[in-house]
């Protein structure tokens, strides 16, 4: 189809600058006409940076003022729902930043807007575009390292006032809502299900392990955070059939030199790797071949850029297809999160309803 699609950004913060913004400039059928912050000077910075005719300091502003097609909500966690319902309440497809929202009833009335008015919804994270978990998903469908026992993922890094070089007041991320969960293990709980389906049950220990933060960086350095979230959340997922995976989801890890995922299976084991040399590797063990080691697999990949997920979308409604990033399993995602927390109260195993 030889057009371009109008799309609005709604949040001009460091993911957006780094990563959609230029991107998404890119790309030939597509064409960024606005971009929207709360902060407007933020807006207006992004909007000259990147030669966008208009910015706006309202998402009300913007749905009302400007003639777009596709809105891209890049704004935090916690304002993902509101954004996401009114875009979809004014016919906008929409691309949302993860989590799409923060609790299943609200993620349910997402995906009934979009299907009243036949938009559609594509929901970070991107994991499932990635090549590297393509090929995993193969070797597991395929049956290459067998009957697969269990995922280890770790979705876990040292807290963002830790590591991250900003200006902005992480504080917001220890607040009710937000935390690692929903920050970090969002992303693990996509790979872990993206590659064996849904989960059928999920067991949880939660708890606040560092009682007091202090940022090591940027203009907030020095500045103390009582975290009134959980900062440690370990997750055990059931697949049934004796298939489990183990997501950690914490601001707890302040470095590791393990692999980030490992999925052990009866013919072998996948690793994916802290190395960019050897990012994925491949241990088989099948006597009947004389196969038993470690070997890297015949594969290459580029690394897929943070804007695949929009560029996907763009395809999905030029081709009447739906998105490889469903508004369904960021459902199912949403739900193992509600109902860890469930678990971790109750000291109990829950059942999973969802599935996609």
């Amino acid at each position: 189809m030889d057009r371009k699609w109008r799309i609005a950004v709604v949040g001009c913060g460091l993911i957006a600058n780094s990563n959609y913004l230029p991107e998404v400039k890119m790309m030939p059928n597509a064409e960024i006409v606005a971009v929207c912050d709360i902060i407007p000077e933020r807006a207006r910075q992004s909007a000259e940076r990147f030669g966008i005719p208009r910015w706006y300091k309202h998402i009300d502003e913007l749905l009302k003022d400007c003639d777009f097609e596709i809105l891209l909500d890049l704004t935090s966690i916690d304002a993902h729902f509101e954004i996401n319902l009114k875009a979809l309440q004014a016919g906008k497809h929409l691309y949302s930043q993860k989590p799409i929202a923060t609790n299943v009833k609200e993620a349910k009335i997402l995906i009934e807007e979009a299907k009243k008015r036949n938009l559609k919804i594509s929901a970070s994270p991107i994991h499932m575009l990635r090549p590297d978990i393509q090929e995993a998903r193969r070797l597991i469908k395929e049956g290459i390292i067998g009957k697969v026992s269990f995922i280890r993922c770790s979705s876990s890094h040292g807290g963002p006032e830790y590591f991250q070089f900003r200006d902005v007041d992480p504080s917001w991320f220890y607040k009710p809502g937000i935390g690692p969960l929903l920050d970090l293990g969002v992303h693990g709980l996509h790979q872990v299900t993206g590659l064996l389906g849904p989960a059928k049950k999920v067991n949880c220990l939660s708890g606040i392990s560092e009682k007091k933060r202090i940022v090591r960086t940027g203009a907030f350095d020095g500045k103390e955070i009582e975290p009134l979230v959980d900062d440690n959340t370990l997750i055990l997922l059931d697949f049934g059939e004796a298939t489990f995976a183990f997501v950690d989801a914490t601001y707890c890890v302040k470095s590791t030199r393990a692999p980030y995922m490992e999925i052990y299976g009866s013919k072998g084991t996948i690793s994916f790797t802290r190395d960019p040399e050897k990012p994925i590797m491949l241990f088989l063990d099948e006597r009947e071949k004389g196969i038993r080691g470690w070997i890297e697999p015949i594969y290459y990949w580029q690394r897929v850029q943070q804007s695949c997920g929009v560029k996907d979308l763009i395809s999905a409604l030029e081709e009447d297809r739906e998105p490889v990033l469903t508004p369904q399993h960021a459902l199912h995602v949403i739900e193992i999160m509600e109902k860890a927390y469930i678990s971790a109260r109750e000291g109990r195993a829950i059942d999973l309803e969802t599935t996609f």
